[in-house]
């Protein structure tokens, strides 16, 4: 599996026994490296997103990597954006990691997307908003944080805000609402 390091990082052999989610510097380039197997670039894609072992989350680094590629086949980013959608399903690990990715995967496809209100709507605030009620604290937190950057840019349309978000944050703010589920920080 090939990769390639930002911040100098080519002293590493193969990486993968150095790789913890404190890796931040990490680009994937596998899934679009040609001759790896007799894979499609979308094929390794998702068999790398559904390993059981810690390519998964390093797949979740590299979404924007990888739609920045396929962007341009209308097919291809479905593919793409529906295998995000199933690693939303994932622990918790990539979970939060991908709840990382999704402000600057909004960006790209904001910029590069004639139809970026369809997509994003479709495909990643059902997440954002799924994941603000996550039972565990660090996916919830990324999803706050997340969700506040989504708003201070804009990328939020009105329909969004007033069917997905809102009646969650409005749940969430109820006195019976568990506490550990409230968002203070929204």
């Amino acid at each position: 599996l090939s990769l390639y390091f930002e911040d100098g990082h080519d002293d590493l052999d193969d990486g993968f026994d150095d790789y913890g989610s404190e890796c931040d510097g990490i680009r994937i380039t596998a899934f679009l490296d040609a001759g790896q197997d007799n894979l499609t670039p979308l094929g390794r894609l998702e068999k790398y997103a559904f390993s059981e072992n810690v390519f998964n989350q390093i797949v979740a680094r590299g979404l924007l990597d990888v739609l920045r590629e396929f962007s341009d086949n209308e097919n291809d980013f479905i593919s793409v954006m529906e295998t995000v959608a199933r690693m939303s399903e994932d622990g918790p690990t990539v979970r939060a990691e991908l709840m990382e990715q999704v402000p600057n995967i909004a960006m790209f496809l904001h910029e590069s997307r004639p139809n970026f209100p369809a997509a994003f709507s479709r495909y990643l605030v059902p997440i954002v908003v799924r994941y603000l009620t996550d039972p565990n604290n660090q996916v919830r937190k990324t999803s706050q944080a997340a969700l506040l950057v989504l708003l201070e840019q804009g990328l939020l349309s009105k329909a969004d805000m007033e069917t997905k978000v809102c009646p969650v944050l409005l749940e969430l703010t109820e006195p019976s609402s568990d506490d550990d589920y409230k968002i203070e920080a929204v």
